[in-house]
């Protein structure tokens, strides 16, 4: 707390720093000062919440805006702009925070969620009815495992019943430790996440993993304490499990990417692709390929619909919220494969591309975009603070922030987002009510 006050005025001083490269409009230095301050509030700040946030900024910022290769074009100085004041933006509610009047607020009651056998029962229904469906899907299309080509002739409101059963894992945070038998493994988690994976669905699993990483962690910290890393004897004893947990998911990435092109006819080399783009073969440009091209395809579709003045042409409605509407009955089109028909000739890209959130927004919104993410980022530090006092705001915030992560990659707002808001609130109800149960058993008494 005593560096505190340096730590606040080194943070206006590169703020600072970073409006004057932008007034001159000095690339370079607005890059690497704009980076250096999210890497300084990443270091000094002792927030969980804080922490992950300003990581998954600084990554996706620092990374993508190296103009050392071809790929994607060459990003100008408007896109990092863009780009600077929309993060910027993101992180104006964690750097300026007043605390003083919300510790008066620790004494506050905690809310639980408790997992009965009422909740078990109603969840043994829910999967018997998704693998009826999935059942039915299989007999009408075929195997969706083995063919993932054929999940594109599938509704999207009977894909998203099937992925339903996604969200009921989480729940599994809140088991008492006399509830991790054998059968409650397999019906919270095994039978649960059997059908998604069964029509393809890897991304929401991969949220839904990091989401019961991150309740696990806000569980280990005493109820109504603030998630600071530093003073939690929980991240000590479990901050090794963690960094392996990143190194491994790294390492998975890496080795993924290779060997879909080693075993390829369709893809090009990794060498080849690295002498294409960076002009050589070196190990340093094939060890970052993968993260590096995986950044750099929303930052560089970005930079081209700002270049082309790309505005929404394809719907009467926002881009940004068009595929809410394949729900609906009748054919809608995705406005990936509409954007990416909008930029790129079918012969340089016929697939459906994502912007990011920052380019996904600016087609509707333009320069708006950037009043839109503060808002989205006061809400997640809205649930975080709530989420100290309760599970059921822990969950909230869980399945938020790491949606966030998801949409700001993808760029266009999923059904699958309210999807699991519907299902969380539907089995928080649920167990309330067992807790009712109780307690009007306790009045007769």
């Amino acid at each position: 707390m005593k560096l505190k006050p340096f730590y606040d005025i080194f943070v206006f001083i590169l703020i600072i720093l970073v409006g004057i490269f932008i007034y001159f409009e000095l690339y370079e230095f607005t890059h690497l000062s704009f980076s250096l301050l999210l890497l300084f509030v990443f270091i000094t700040r002792k927030s969980l919440n804080t922490k992950i946030f300003i990581l998954f900024l600084f990554a996706y910022y620092f990374i993508p805006f190296f103009n050392i290769s071809t790929y994607r074009g060459t990003i100008t100085f408007e896109t990092l702009r863009l780009y600077t004041y929309a993060n910027f933006a993101l992180i104006v509610p964690i750097l300026f925070t007043f605390g003083s009047s919300y510790r008066r607020k620790v004494y506050r009651s905690y809310s639980y969620i408790t997992i009965s056998t009422f909740t078990t029962k109603v969840v043994m229904i829910h999967l018997a009815l998704v693998y009826l469906v999935l059942a039915y899907v299989y007999m009408t299309l075929g195997n969706i495992l083995l063919y993932q080509e054929l999940r594109f002739f599938m509704s999207p409101t009977i894909s998203y019943i099937i992925k339903s059963t996604l969200y009921i894992p989480l729940f599994i945070v809140f088991f008492g430790k006399n509830q991790f038998t054998k059968k409650n493994i397999l019906i919270f988690i095994i039978l649960p996440l059997i059908p998604p994976f069964f029509i393809g669905s890897r991304g929401t699993v991969v949220i839904i993993a990091l989401s019961i990483l991150m309740l696990y962690l806000l569980k280990s910290f005493p109820p109504g304490k603030k998630y600071y890393l530093n003073d939690s004897k929980a991240w000590k004893k479990n901050k090794g499990k963690v960094y392996w947990s990143g190194i491994v998911i790294f390492l998975l990435i890496q080795i993924t990417y290779y060997t879909r092109r080693m075993f390829s006819d369709q893809f090009l080399s990794t060498k080849d692709l690295s002498i294409r783009y960076f002009g050589d073969a070196s190990w340093f440009h094939i060890f970052i390929m993968p993260i590096y091209f995986s950044f750099r395809e929303t930052v560089g579709i970005t930079n081209r619909i700002i270049e082309k003045g790309i505005s929404n042409t394809w719907f009467d409605y926002s881009m940004f919220f068009s595929e809410l509407y394949t729900l609906l009955p009748g054919e809608q089109a995705s406005p990936g494969i509409a954007l990416s028909r909008g930029l790129y000739t079918t012969s340089d890209y016929g697939g459906g591309i994502t912007p990011g959130i920052i380019g996904g927004l600016y087609i509707d919104y333009e320069n708006w975009l950037i009043l839109i993410v503060f808002l989205i980022s006061i809400f997640i530090f809205f649930l975080y603070r709530k989420s100290l006092f309760s599970d059921f705001y822990k969950i909230l915030y869980a399945i938020t922030l790491t949606q966030f992560f998801h949409l700001y990659h993808r760029g266009f707002f999923k059904p699958e987002y309210l999807v699991a808001y519907i299902i969380i609130l539907f089995y928080v109800y649920i167990s309330s009510l067992n807790k009712k149960k109780k307690t009007n058993q306790l009045d007769k008494v």
